[in-house]
């Protein structure tokens, strides 16, 4: 049976508890192997290769850090590095360059890994339909295009998914054919995936609880919406949320998390990416799943239960996608966020 390594992400509570956790699962037992205290509210991790990124979730700033991670786990911080904006709840990267998402700021900040530096500064103005939630923008996620040109970015407070252009030193601007797609008002873009063919983009709307289907243009890079999947389900409360969206590797099968139901919907992908067969949906093992990840063989599915504080380990039926039992659980308070290693 292999084994495997995840890296998970907390909120602190001023320092109650480490915010980033290496682990290790095997022989169906989930354990800590390591951690890190150096963080406040690392809510979002991201290992890519020997090295590890996380934010921090404050409302005074905003720093994201580099990890050098071993056999061991976390070897050394190689560098923390503040930059504009506060509640940053994102990282991604591109080549030597980090683009982080400020949720309350509602701001973009783009640093140079090696050094820190500021490469540019994007903020977002405006507002949309619901007048507590999108008073002003708040920018959740952002990851590139399938063929590294442009940076995606899901604004929250704006109803609307961003397109930028990547330029050589790291800059942004925005890309001309389409700036920005814009969805329907009070739906609340938070968290998108790109099928592996880069001709189709899967959105969850949080407020709305809502998986929009894109047709994706990888010659123009332009957007356009072709159907919306509910994420509710039954006995759904008003004030759950929809959480994360994942797809396997072979782009077979994709997965979206809702709190408040505590559900994993799951869905077929048919054809080359554009039609969603919905195959019900799954307990996610505890409350509030915030953040959720498969494993890079197919065969787990890990979800980080926020409001109970547990990660839950799934096994995954890579035939029909069904979820089975979980096989493992582990306490780790306020945990926000789950990756596996590569």
């Amino acid at each position: 049976m292999p084994s495997y390594r995840l890296y998970t992400g907390s909120y602190t509570m001023k320092g109650a508890h480490p915010g980033i956790h290496v682990l290790s699962f095997e022989k169906g037992i989930l354990s800590v192997i390591d951690s890190d205290s150096s963080l406040t509210n690392p809510s979002y991790v991201l290992p890519v290769g020997d090295r590890l990124y996380a934010v921090e979730e404050r409302m005074d700033g905003a720093a994201a850090a580099v990890f050098q991670t071993g056999g061991k786990g976390i070897e050394k911080r190689l560098g923390r590095y503040e930059a504009p904006g506060s509640l940053m709840c994102h990282i991604c990267r591109r080549g030597p360059y980090l683009y982080a998402s400020n949720y309350l700021a509602g701001s973009l900040a783009g640093l140079r890994e090696e050094e820190g530096g500021l490469c540019c500064h994007i903020q977002h103005e405006g507002h949309s339909a619901d007048p507590v939630r999108q008073k002003g923008p708040h920018v959740h996620s952002a990851l590139p295009s399938p063929d590294g040109k442009r940076l995606l970015v899901a604004d929250l407070g704006l109803d609307r998914l961003f397109q930028y252009e990547i330029l050589a030193d790291g800059g942004l601007r925005p890309w001309p054919a389409q700036p920005w797609l814009e969805t329907a008002p009070g739906l609340g873009p938070r968290h998108f995936a790109f099928h592996p063919n880069g001709r189709w983009l899967y959105l969850v709307a949080e407020m709305d609880k809502t998986l929009l289907v894109c047709r994706h243009d990888p010659d123009t890079g332009v957007l356009a919406q072709t159907a919306e999947h509910s994420l509710r389900g039954s006995g759904c409360p008003p004030e759950a949320l929809a959480a994360d969206v994942h797809l396997t590797a072979q782009g077979d099968f994709l997965y979206a998390s809702v709190r408040g139901s505590d559900r994993i919907f799951a869905f077929r992908v048919k054809g080359d990416g554009g039609v969603l067969e919905g195959l019900g949906d799954f307990p996610s093992g505890g409350k509030g799943p915030r953040s959720f990840a498969l494993s890079p063989d197919g065969r787990y599915l890990a979800a980080a239960n926020m409001e109970s504080g547990n990660l839950a380990l799934f096994p995954r039926d890579q035939a029909t996608g069904a979820l089975g039992q979980a096989e493992a659980s582990l306490d780790l308070p306020l945990i926000s966020c789950v990756k596996w290693a590569e």
